[in-house]
C-alpha cells in the first residue's frame, strides 16, 4: 500500500470459486472479528472487500495504482457487518 502498487492475489470466494485478481489496495479493516483487504478490483472494475483469510497467495506487481481513495470504500458487505445481539 505504501508503494501504491497493484497486488496480484489468488482469492477463494465463499462459494469456493478461486480467481486471480489484480487489486489496487486502499486499506485494511477489521469487522466482525475478520480482517479485510479493501481495494479496487481490476477484474470486477469495482471496490471490493476481500476477506484476508481467503487470500491464498499475494504478490506485488510493478504496476502503479490509480487514484482510488478511502472515500470510495463504501459500507461493508453483509458478511462483513457486525452481528448484533437481541438487545441491540
Amino acid at each position: 500500500m505504501a508503494e501504491q502498487r497493484v497486488i496480484r492475489i489468488r482469492y477463494t470466494s465463499s462459494d469456493g470459486t478461486t480467481t486471480t485478481r489484480d487489486v489496487e489496495p486502499v486499506l485494511f479493516a477489521s469487522t466482525n472479528g475478520q480482517w479485510h483487504l479493501i481495494g479496487w478490483c481490476r477484474l470486477r472494475n469495482a471496490m471490493r472487500w476481500f476477506t484476508v483469510s481467503r487470500i491464498e497467495q499475494a504478490s506485488t506487481t510493478t504496476i502503479a495504482c490509480g487514484s482510488h481513495t478511502i472515500d470510495e470504500v463504501g459500507t461493508p458487505p453483509a458478511n462483513a457487518r457486525p452481528v448484533h445481539g437481541p438487545s441491540d
